[in-house]
């Protein structure tokens, strides 16, 4: 006698259907609170393990996929992060957050020109995020793309004026560029809203030892040191300055000066920028923008230090009738019409 088949209802086979996804739900979430409570304990390892479980479950989570890549980023296994955020990714193309994440184990990795595509789709996806712009203004420092470097904190700026690390990493970038006068009020910002920003103090002492204002500088070195006193850089910075500063306290013991100009054709072009000056007009912003000598000219009309006879004589006893930190002229040489800001 054949034996019976009784088939089973259609809807006995969606409940079951629906059983079933209700318990891999349920051990899913169990498994990201695992997760999470083990990454805020600092069990890394532990954590990894309870995502490994879920994308066991869920092949295409996302979301695990992610936090997973975080967590191998946290123990610096960067090509097995990389791995599971283009994962993530392939199953969420506009998935911001990844390719934020992405950039930033490909920066970390000094794949650059991969760290900035990926800060480029993550802008892409959420073109109000503040912090994707300051990375990707970032990774275009790193690979040498300055101008649009510069662009990217802008925009980063435009979108949160107050952001202190943007204002430090532009600093940073005209610091590079070798524009150090540029680089100081960026400094100021991001130490007006950050004041125990250390790194932006010792590297606002940087640019003002460039520029050779060496007092300053040490003042900011030691402010740095008071903040953060494992800073080695910025105790390493204070000791070459206070070197400097005996070299140069020598030097001016042998009659050594340092002067800025802005050098001009005619003597009412000269005047016309005194006035500018008297009106709070900055020297050095007048210098760079008006300036007929280019190679001071970029640098806000610093000439550097210099020795009795190294310049024009009419030039050099000009700047000695000029007292320290006072602004002379116009003097007139062969060169054209200066306005004399002596240092030192």
């Amino acid at each position: 006698m054949a034996r019976m088949i009784i088939p089973i209802p259609r809807i006995c086979y969606l409940l079951v259907c629906i059983l079933i996804l209700g318990c891999t739900e349920r051990q899913v979430r169990i498994h990201f609170e695992r997760a999470e409570k083990y990454r805020h304990e600092g069990k890394i390892d532990s954590a990894i393990e309870e995502y490994k479980a879920i994308l066991a479950l869920s092949p295409d989570a996302f979301d695990a996929r992610n936090n997973l890549g975080y967590l191998y980023v946290e123990k610096g296994q960067y090509a097995n992060a990389i791995a599971h955020y283009r994962k993530a990714i392939a199953v969420k193309p506009d998935f911001a957050e990844a390719h934020f994440n992405l950039g930033v184990a490909y920066l970390a990795e000094s794949q650059l020109d991969s760290a900035v595509a990926a800060y480029q789709r993550a802008v892409q996806y959420d073109p109000e995020n503040h912090e994707i712009h300051n990375n990707l203004g970032a990774a275009h420092t790193m690979a040498g793309n300055h101008t649009e470097a510069e662009i990217s904190y802008r925009q980063a700026l435009e979108l949160k004026p107050d952001y202190a690390d943007v204002h430090h990493n532009l600093g940073l970038l005209y610091t590079f560029e070798g524009r150090y006068r540029d680089a100081l009020p960026q400094y100021e910002k991001a130490i007006r809203y950050k004041p125990n920003f250390a790194d932006a103090y010792n590297n606002m002492g940087s640019a003002y030892l460039e520029l050779g204002e060496i007092e300053a500088a040490i003042r900011h070195f030691q402010t740095a040191i008071r903040l953060r006193p494992d800073h080695l850089l910025a105790k390493e910075n204070l000791r070459e300055s206070k070197t400097r500063l005996k070299e140069a306290q020598s030097a001016r013991e042998a009659g050594e000066m340092r002067a800025h100009h802005i050098l001009t054709k005619t003597e009412s072009d000269a005047r016309q920028l005194l006035a500018q000056l008297a009106s709070g007009a900055k020297f050095e912003t007048l210098a760079r923008l008006y300036s007929i000598d280019p190679a001071s000219g970029r640098n806000g009309g610093d000439l550097g230090a210099f020795l009795p006879g190294a310049l024009l004589p009419e030039f050099e006893q000009a700047v000695k009738e000029i007292e320290p930190g006072q602004v002379g002229g116009p003097v007139k040489t062969a060169a054209g019409y200066h306005i004399i800001k002596r240092i030192y």
